[in-house]
């Protein structure tokens, strides 16, 4: 079997680009798939929740009551400290809950606000930041919620004596994970990634077929006549 230069090369590139396609045309197939109809999409203003979402970054919505609320979620709020009409933070506490912070103090070699006499772990936050910029000792009324957002030192939040916790009506929605938005995001990467290593692999494989075929060419080429005759007289 005659050897090609570039074949395998092209074949493997025919494949990636075929598998990238296919890959991008399932996430706009998933795209296409409306969510619940509870949910409202929106995107993140702003880099105050910022590493656990970023500005412009696709949202999910859902109303919420304001009695479910929990401690964690990621809510969508009217605050006094924004000047936007609602603004994206999270439920440090609820209504009874006592939350404080002494930036002079460590918990397990980090520093940690203590929620109801507990080191409360935040595997939202960078590692090693500090969660407050200022000190403060709150005990969050009935029918409020303390809000903090995960940029803790580039943002306002209930930390602050001048803000304080605000009432749970106050909370319009809730930032909900919808598992079809972020499959469309990976696999729309994916393809991408998928798609240049093809085109990559195709532009080599050419450069190799187009590298033999002058090769080949060069080769097959007739001799000269002076060369031919340098080399006849060599022989006489």
């Amino acid at each position: 079997m005659t050897h090609r230069p570039g074949r395998r090369r092209g074949i493997a590139a025919i494949v990636l680009l075929v598998l990238g396609t296919v890959i991008l045309g399932g996430v706009t197939v998933a795209k296409a798939v409306n969510p619940p109809a509870r949910y409202s999409e929106g995107r993140a203003a702003g880099w105050q929740m910022a590493p656990t979402y970023t500005d412009g970054e696709s949202i999910y919505l859902e109303p919420v009551d304001p009695g479910t609320l929990r401690r964690g979620d990621v809510v969508l709020a009217s605050v006094p400290w924004s000047l936007q009409k609602t603004q994206m933070n999270r439920v440090i506490a609820v209504g009874g809950d006592r939350v404080r912070y002494r930036p002079s103090s460590k918990t397990s070699g980090q520093y940690r606000l203590v929620l109801n006499g507990d080191p409360l772990d935040e595997p939202y936050l960078e590692q090693w930041k500090n969660p407050s910029a200022v000190a403060f000792d709150v005990k969050v009324p009935e029918g409020s919620v303390f809000l903090m957002a995960d940029n803790r030192m580039n943002s306002d939040g209930s930390q602050y004596a001048n803000n304080g916790p605000v009432p749970a009506e106050n909370v319009s929605a809730k930032v909900v994970m919808y598992p079809m938005a972020k499959l469309a995001v990976w696999g729309q990467a994916a393809g991408g990634l998928v798609l240049v290593a093809g085109a990559v692999l195709a532009f080599v494989s050419l450069r190799a077929r187009r590298r033999a075929a002058s090769a080949a060419v060069a080769a097959e080429a007739p001799v000269s006549e002076p060369v031919a005759a340098a080399a006849a007289d060599a022989r006489s």
